[in-house]
């Protein structure tokens, strides 16, 4: 196990341990103070919650801390390539893998802007060139306006 934390030992990642450790000292000190307002306030409820929010946010922030580690554990590890990488059927969109065993990369598809109607066609809707008509002419108006 701890072979495969040694990576958290790296600079970078002694900073952000650091970092965290730093924020939680910070937000369990901060709701000790709503702790203790909260008891020379004579019981405010306010108050209280407040504190159990400081310590409830330290939680979180460990249990995502620990994700974090986590997940970049796994992207380290390398990835078996075995029989069952491939969950359709045998002959089922297989592919050639290329020879040296890389990914194949992803392909994207581009955003294409909508084009606009407004090039002098009309909309095949009545209730939507109306709408449209009653928006122009509001427009003409405002512009008319000294």
């Amino acid at each position: 196990m701890a072979r495969r934390l040694t990576f958290a030992l790296h600079p970078r990642w002694l900073a952000l341990h650091a970092l965290v450790a730093a924020a939680c000292v910070t937000m369990v000190l901060l709701g000790r103070w709503q702790w203790q307002v909260a008891q020379h306030r004579h019981g405010a409820v306010q108050n209280y919650s407040y504190a159990l929010q400081w310590w409830a946010f330290t939680v979180f922030a460990l249990v995502m801390w620990v994700h974090v580690l986590r997940d970049a554990r796994r992207a380290d590890e390398p990835q078996p390539v075995g029989v069952g990488d491939n969950p359709l059927p045998a002959g089922v969109g297989d592919k050639p893998r290329p020879a040296d065993g890389a990914a194949e990369p992803v392909a994207y598809r581009r955003y294409v802007m909508p084009q606009s109607t407004s090039s002098g066609t009309r909309s095949m809707d009545p209730e939507l060139a109306a709408y449209n008509d009653y928006l122009r002419a509001l427009s003409d108006a405002d512009e008319a306006r000294p």
